[in-house]
């Protein structure tokens, strides 16, 4: 654990460290839904604090192992800078805001006060950089990728970027336009509905939150497939499929209103 802890920060430092923020946050967000009695719809105000913190870990995480698969001169580049600091500061910007609207006791989605749906429009601009950006590190991987790595790793990577980033923003923009989650259910304040533990998916309705999770996720299975059976290109690309084509169905079965669970 040590070896690959020192690994993820020789590959890119401030996206390791993000990555223990992001933990931290979850911690505090974990500790303070201990001693704080206050909800929102009927769950913790401080769920969606955690639930975000949690995904930014392997999302971080995931970036920061991707970047030692550049070709060194790519590194350096202005893509990768364009990369490594458009993702720090729109995830900074989404984990401070939501935060703060928790502590304050208030949603920071499908807020009903007039500055609130001001910045959740703002945080929308701010998921639609960080899915671009996480393709656009993938699409760096595939075409200049360090070429002493293997092929199949270079495209399970960038592949797997490339989906969580595009099918990623498909379902999120998704979420935005049907004004919540969840189709055919019964729906308290637009964004959090209490369902199936620890994401809370809707028991009752289709849930869209499936399917973005599906969707940005890729960036683990895809590369995770390689590393237990260091497959060739075309398995690779089957899986990628697979995997992409499984979001979207899930992405189907929710906008026609099918719960995850009878």
């Amino acid at each position: 654990m040590r070896a690959l802890i020192t690994e993820l920060h020789r590959r890119q430092n401030l996206l390791a460290w993000a990555g223990w923020v992001a933990l931290g946050c979850l911690l505090g967000s974990l500790a303070a839904m201990a001693v704080d009695p206050r909800q929102i719809y009927g769950g913790s105000v401080w769920i969606k604090p955690a639930k975000f913190a949690a995904s930014f870990i392997p999302w971080f995480w995931t970036l920061a192992w991707a970047w030692g698969v550049l070709a060194p001169a790519a590194r350096r580049g202005g893509l990768a800078g364009l990369v490594l600091w458009g993702t720090l500061a729109a995830a900074g910007f989404e984990q401070g805001w939501i935060t703060f609207r928790a502590a304050a006791g208030l949603p920071s989605h499908f807020a009903a006060d007039p500055f609130g749906q001001i910045m959740f429009s703002l945080m929308g601009l701010g998921a639609t950089v960080l899915v671009a950006l996480a393709a656009l590190l993938g699409l760096l991987v595939l075409v200049r990728g360090d070429a002493a790595q293997p092929r199949g790793w270079r495209l399970a990577l960038g592949l797997g970027l490339v989906v969580a980033g595009v099918l990623g923003g498909v379902t999120g923009f998704a979420i935005g336009g049907a004004g919540g989650p969840i189709i055919g259910g019964p729906v308290i304040g637009g964004s959090f509905t209490p369902g199936l533990p620890p994401f809370y998916w809707s028991r009752d309705g289709g849930d869209l939150r499936v399917a973005h999770f599906l969707a940005i996720h890729a960036m683990q299975v895809v590369p995770g497939f390689w590393l237990l059976t260091r497959a060739s290109a075309w398995p690779v690309g089957v899986v990628t499929a697979a995997w992409a084509g499984l979001s979207l169905a899930a992405l189907r079965l929710a906008q026609a209103g099918v719960p995850l669970s009878p």
